[in-house]
């Protein structure tokens, strides 16, 4: 197969799996929490707390978009923002215990969804399209940074 093949068919595939994930997100994503606030969630979730600054870096989005999506969650109750320790005039946002909540039924529907991926690929396909998600998924972040 030649490169450009090979392109269009990753292409493809990342394009149909994306379509996929999207379905299946929606479906476990009971309170509507739009994609934007589930991705600040998470990045909170991993880095036990933020400011928001490192948020729309990590992100790739601007401070204003940062500064909506919390305000959004943090009127659902999904997070609280106290003064910096380290900086007075920053904001450090956390999760809070129904921010915690909400991302604990996501994990059981993202558990559901790896049981699902792992019915289609053996034990050594399902360790290698990990590694391979994990590793493109990181460039994708370092190429934000």
């Amino acid at each position: 197969m030649n490169k450009q093949l090979y392109t269009s068919k990753l292409e493809e595939g990342l394009s149909r799996l994306q379509c996929e994930l999207v379905a299946e997100r929606n479906t476990i994503n009971t309170e509507n929490i739009s994609w934007f606030q589930y991705d600040l969630l998470e990045s909170l979730y991993h880095t036990n707390g933020s400011r928001p600054a490192e948020l729309s870096i990590n992100l790739g989005v601007s401070r204003s978009k940062i500064s909506k999506g919390l305000k959004a969650l943090k009127d659902m109750g999904y997070v609280k923002q106290e003064k910096s320790d380290s900086d007075a005039r920053a904001l450090w946002t956390v999760l809070t215990d129904k921010g915690f909540k909400f991302l604990k039924e996501i994990k059981k529907g993202h558990e559901h969804l790896a049981e699902i991926a792992s019915s289609a690929l053996t034990p050594s396909e399902q360790k290698l399209f990990a590694e391979l998600c994990l590793k493109v998924s990181s460039v994708f972040e370092e190429r934000r940074r």
